[in-house]
């Protein structure tokens, strides 16, 4: 069975790739995944070329101006500061979903083994090593990425607790159940196989172990509905062409597939208000000379994902585009399983 929780009444916050002073906010988004499963409402771009291009980028806007690949989180009521309040957004993001994911805070308790998939350039796992204590090990698609992320880790003296490298988050290199927590932020909407994504997840959990996904959504279909009305396909083929998304799933989908392995406590909660005000925060800063001579500087991708960003207020303001957190845990006494039969659905 699963649990539905609420947004908690937050402070605006960035979900937290990195910690790092900002400057401008422009994404430029990338798939996740080098393979990729066709959907009716998104076309999939087969392998990434050009998101490993954008991805791979060292000085693109998004990580060279700001740090972090992610979304200011507040509570609806609060007035939005994109700089001053930027680093304590991040670590409240970081900790509020830490704390609905009910992680131990008892040092004899705490996860001592993290990985951090889709890991960006390793805010996540810097800050969890630290507060911790724990050994991270975090996975991207992107050298540059795990290149930037091993340097600021070792610029922070933790080379010794965290450390990155390249991989596939389908094909995780990691042996079974190693890891007391799998920490997943904003990466589900890169995979193109959700299911085999979360089978990965919890392969290398550990017994006992903390199952973390927090991840853009569509909503969830009604009893009555087999599909997502032909105008809400249209709008998601749109997004999904400019940040080179595979399908989107919605949280129920991504509950099934937990449910199918056995996996315990499920819990989930949509923070899409919460989230809201990160898209015109984002478009005001491209306004400013910064944010446009950064845009001229990182190419037509950027631009094109940078006009897109209406497209994202647009879903979320016809309860389309869902912000959702989705939490677990692997029971202690695990019975080995293989695929999940949601894979057979091509989740």
């Amino acid at each position: 069975m699963s649990e539905r929780g609420h947004g908690f009444s937050g402070y605006n916050k960035m979900s937290s790739k990195s910690i790092e002073s900002p400057e401008v906010l422009i994404c430029s988004c990338t798939s996740e995944s080098s393979t990729a499963a066709r959907r009716p409402h998104c076309k999939i771009i087969k392998t990434p070329p050009q998101a490993q291009t954008e991805l791979n980028r060292p000085k693109h806007v998004w990580t060279a101006e700001i740090g972090a690949q992610h979304h200011l989180f507040k509570d609806k009521d609060d007035a939005l500061s994109l700089l001053s309040d930027h680093r304590s957004a991040q670590i409240r993001m970081i900790e509020e979903t830490l704390r609905f994911a009910a992680v131990p805070e008892d040092p004899v308790k705490t996860p001592k083994n993290v990985v951090d998939v889709g890991c960006g350039i390793g805010g996540s796992s810097r800050y969890i090593a630290r507060k911790y204590e724990a050994q991270c090990q975090g996975i991207t698609l992107s050298p540059v990425q795990a290149q930037r992320a091993n340097a600021l880790a070792a610029a922070q003296g933790l080379a010794d607790k965290v450390s990155f490298q390249v991989a596939d988050a389908l094909n995780q290199p990691f042996p079974d159940a190693q890891f007391d927590l799998v920490w997943s932020m904003e990466s589900g909407e890169h995979m193109p196989h959700k299911a085999k994504f979360v089978n990965e997840l919890a392969r290398v959990a550990a017994p006992g172990g903390t199952i973390i996904i927090v991840t853009w959504c569509h909503r969830d279909l009604s009893p009555s509905e087999e599909s997502l009305r032909p105008e809400e396909k249209a709008l998601l083929q749109k997004i999904c062409d400019a940040y080179h998304l595979p399908a989107w799933c919605s949280a129920a989908d991504y509950v099934k597939i937990l449910e199918s392995l056995s996996l315990q406590d499920i819990k989930t909660a949509d923070w899409s208000e919460n989230v809201a005000p990160f898209w015109p925060a984002v478009i005001r800063s491209a306004l400013t000379w910064k944010g446009i001579t950064s845009l001229l500087r990182s190419g037509w991708k950027t631009i094109r994902g940078a006009l897109v960003m209406p497209l994202m207020i647009r879903g979320y303001k016809m309860g389309l585009i869902k912000f959702a957190i989705i939490t677990c845990r692997k029971p202690e006494h695990v019975v080995t399983t293989t695929t999940s039969e949601c894979a057979a659905e091509n989740i």
